[in-house]
């Protein structure tokens, strides 16, 4: 470098030009922000929890949908009964014969489709108890007021004696 006369900047003095310092290069990028993040307002829940309260809310409803539409699906057990069923018995009437397994007895808190028929057959009789299968307290009063009707041990219980009495019963008033 060449220095001329006094201290101020000559033409072959670049350096003292304060002018380069400053001046952005392809380097050196401006410190502008791309874009802003957009930040919800306070209080606003985030996307994930909505999206997990969204999928516990479907999943729950599938399960309520499906629990409260089950209705009959039960499958009906194979079963001995002490007298056969007629085929041509209208499907709105009781049944002619209660079937339950030997040694299968019914008892409050059971429910299902056996338990239906129980109560159909009590109703047949003129016992008051709806058919709902739901082996509550009841469809347990008219158990035992049968019981007591037909001379056996009114305990509420619906085993093997009572199924016999019942369809004995049954076949008489049909």
């Amino acid at each position: 470098m060449r220095r001329g006369e006094g201290n101020g900047p000559h033409e072959d003095d670049w350096l003292a030009e304060e002018d380069w310092v400053d001046a952005p290069t392809e380097e050196t990028r401006p410190n502008v922000p791309r874009g802003r993040i957009r930040r919800p307002p306070p209080g606003t829940p985030s996307r994930r929890l909505v999206a997990l309260v969204a999928g516990i809310s479907v999943l729950l409803l599938a399960v309520l949908v499906i629990v409260f539409s089950g209705g009959d699906d039960e499958p009906e057990e194979s079963a001995t009964t002490t007298q056969p069923e007629t085929a041509t018995a209208p499907a709105s009437e009781a049944e002619p014969s209660l079937q339950l397994q030997q040694g299968d007895a019914l008892s409050e808190g059971d429910t299902g489709p056996r338990v239906r028929r129980l109560q159909r057959a009590l109703a047949q009789l003129d016992y008051d108890v709806s058919p709902d299968g739901a082996f509550g307290p009841a469809t347990t009063a008219a158990v035992r007021q049968f019981q007591t009707d037909a001379g056996l041990d009114a305990d509420g219980v619906v085993g093997a004696g009572t199924v016999r009495a019942i369809n004995e019963a049954l076949a008489e008033s049909g």
